[in-house]
C-alpha cells in the first residue's frame, strides 16, 4: 500500500529490488534542498556525529522534509531511542493554523536504559545557570552553538528557538531562574565583544568572544 516502505525493508530480497532505485536526496526541490543543507550545517557546527541515510522511512505520511532516528550503541539490537521528523503541514491539515513543527516518538524504557548505561540519570532539577539571548539568524546560530559548548563542559545552558524579542527572552530566562544571561546581536558578532548580565547583581560585563566560555563555565561551576 505504501511503496516507500520497501526502502526501509531489512530483508535481502528487498535490497536487491531497490539497489538501483533513485535516491530521494538526488530529487529534492529547491526549498527542501536548502533546508536539508542548513540542517547538515547546524549538525556540523555542533560536531554532532550523524549518518545521512536516504532509506529511512517513517510510517506516518504527514512528515515533510527531514526525518531522523537517534541510535544508542549501549542498549543492544533494539538501538533506536527515538525517531521522528518535520511536519510543516499537519496542523493545517487538521483544521488549525499554518504551524510548521517537528516531533518524535521516544521509547521511555530505551531512553532510561541509555541514560543508565552512560551514568546520566539526572538527580534533580536546578536553576538554569546560563541563558543565551540571541537576536537575528546569525546570533541565534552562535547562541545555539555556544549553548552546546557549555553543555559539553557540564554546564546547563539554553537559548532561544522561536525568534523572540530580547525582552521576551529575558522574561523566559527569569522564569528559568538563570543566573547569567549572555546577550548576542549583530553588534556583538561584528565587534567580537560579547556581553553577559548577572541576574542577581544586575551587573553587565563585556568580554572578548573567546573568553566568555571559560569565564562563565568557571562561575557556573562555582555557584
Amino acid at each position: 500500500r505504501n511503496p516507500l516502505r520497501i526502502l526501509d525493508c531489512k530483508e535481502e530480497k528487498c535490497r536487491v529490488v531497490i539497489k538501483d532505485a533513485p535516491l530521494s536526496l538526488d530529487n529534492l526541490c529547491e526549498d527542501c534542498d536548502r533546508h536539508f543543507k542548513s540542517l547538515i550545517n547546524y549538525l556540523q557546527q555542533l560536531n554532532v556525529r550523524f549518518v545521512v541515510n536516504p532509506f529511512i522511512v517513517r510510517g506516518l505520511d504527514y512528515y515533510t522534509k527531514s526525518v531522523f532516528e537517534i541510535i544508542s550503541p549501549d542498549i543492544g539490537a533494539q538501538s533506536t531511542v527515538c525517531a521522528g521528523g518535520r511536519y510543516d503541514g499537519l496542523i493545517d491539515e487538521v483544521g488549525g493554523p499554518n504551524t510548521p513543527g517537528i516531533g518524535f516518538g521516544m521509547g521511555m524504557e530505551r531512553l532510561l536504559m541509555a541514560l543508565e548505561a552512560q551514568k546520566l540519570i539526572p538527580q534533580g532539577l536546578d536553576p538554569l545557570p546560563i541563558y543565551i539571548a540571541g537576536m537575528g539568524e546569525a546570533a541565534r546560530m552562535a547562541a545555539f552553538k555556544l549553548a552546546m559548548e557549555f553543555r559539553g563542559r557540564g554546564v546547563a545552558a539554553e537559548c532561544d528557538h522561536t525568534a523572540r524579542s530580547f525582552k521576551a527572552q529575558f522574561k523566559y530566562a527569569d522564569r528559568l531562574k538563570s543566573r547569567y544571561v549572555i546577550i548576542l546581536g549583530d553588534n556583538e558578532l561584528q565587534s567580537g565583544i560579547w556581553k553577559y548580565k548577572d541576574m542577581i547583581s544586575g551587573v553587565e560585563v563585556s568580554l572578548p568572544q573567546e573568553s566568555i566560555l571559560d569565564e562563565l563555565t568557571g562561575k557556573a561551576l562555582c555557584d
